[in-house]
């Protein structure tokens, strides 16, 4: 039978889990932004220290940081700015006829169905709006709803400034919540969240970058229109793992397939794309992003649906890295090593790691050194 004490500890959990999710929900308008910020300040702070090196003023390197991210990004989105215009204008008519493309998919099927009982068509024209707009839709509404996204992005660059202009002090604030003993251990918790941090976002944005580049050059020769627009969405859905390229082949395929009089282009994008998911998660992904998240595929998809049910498109964004610290910061508790291991990509590896962390067994190894003596200074 479970005590009284077992029983109040999971009450007492269970109403904070619960007042936590209710407090994320409600508060996405705050939390996103800092959210962001947090990850753009760690992100931005080797920059900082290599201009704080050279410059006296703090405040002088966090600008020229935050310059050298964002001047690259402007010629960017300026040289694309005018196949962007007319793409914004023309995106009504485009998820039209990404939905014929669908269409013409169901009736091609349902030629080929022996049970002509079973009409797929009834099933799928009830949500085809959500199957073949949805995702273009609400791309749309995100680029055109300005004055939300300029309010959100102004947050994220105040907050990610004051972030940087008070690191130390933060730093230092949750250094010395903790007893003596522990400090050196955070302190590396929070240089393995830097790090982890730092690596995805950089090797996100590469990853981003050379699929982009991939898939507007193979649409451009296949003789798709907007290749910019549709190699760029295919990479910017890379952030989604798993699921994010496959929609990001299957919507041009879709345009195609009710846009040109010929079976080969459709066909020739199936292909390509299908090509370039095998390099992207065989070699691309692999070598500049590496083990720097370390979550299995099974947590991946359950942080991106949960963070997604909260926040939309930016709580997918966010899954990952924050299910990466928390894995970080769940491994430094001997009480919540074994949740750490089951988050790990090596879980299969390690299945017969989690003998030793039962109550009884190698109690030796969780002892740690008495808080007195303990001398060595937090720097």
């Amino acid at each position: 039978m479970i005590n009284r004490s077992t029983l109040r500890n999971m009450t007492y959990w269970t109403i904070i889990i619960i007042g936590c999710g209710w407090l994320l929900y409600i508060g996405k308008s705050l939390i996103l932004p800092l959210l962001f910020s947090c990850l753009f300040a760690i992100f931005l702070m080797p920059l900082t220290k290599f201009y704080k090196k050279r410059i006296k003023f703090l405040w002088v390197s966090i600008l020229l940081a935050f310059l050298t991210i964002l001047i690259p990004l402007s010629g960017i989105l300026l040289l694309f700015s005018f196949q962007l215009v007319e793409m914004i204008e023309n995106l009504p008519s485009i998820a039209n006829q990404v939905e014929a493309g669908v269409a013409k998919i169901i009736v091609t099927l349902e030629s080929l169905n022996p049970f002509k009982q079973f009409k797929a068509s009834e099933l799928i024209n009830e949500n085809i709006d959500n199957i073949a707009k949805g995702p273009i839709q609400s791309i749309g509404s995100g680029l055109l709803t300005s004055s939300e996204l300029i309010l959100s992005m102004s947050l994220t660059f105040l907050y990610t400034y004051f972030l940087l202009y008070y690191k130390n002090s933060f730093k230092n604030f949750i250094i010395y919540q903790f007893k003596r003993y522990k400090r050196n251990d955070i302190k590396d918790t929070l240089l393995q969240i830097k790090k982890t941090v730092q690596g995805y976002i950089t090797g996100l944005g590469i990853v981003i970058l050379i699929l982009t580049v991939l898939n507007s050059i193979g649409l451009y020769f296949i003789g798709i229109k907007y290749p910019i627009f549709w190699g760029a969405l295919g990479g910017m859905l890379a952030i989604i793992p798993y699921i994010g390229s496959i929609l990001g082949g299957l919507l041009p395929f879709l345009y195609a397939l009710s846009t040109t009089d010929t079976t080969w282009q459709p066909v020739a994008i199936l292909i390509y794309y299908t090509s370039i998911q095998q390099i992207e998660g065989n070699f691309i992904t692999p070598n500049v992003i590496g083990s720097k998240i370390n979550i299995n595929p099974l947590v991946a998809i359950l942080s991106l649906v949960f963070f997604g049910s909260f926040w939309g498109i930016g709580g997918i964004i966010l899954s990952l890295p924050l299910i990466s610290v928390a894995r970080i910061i769940l491994e430094q508790f001997d009480e919540t090593r074994a949740i750490s291991m089951l988050l790990s990509a090596d879980i299969r590896e390690n299945q017969s790691k989690f003998s030793n962390l039962l109550p009884g067994q190698n109690e030796q190894h969780f002892l740690l050194p008495e808080d007195e003596g303990y001398t060595e200074e937090v720097k």
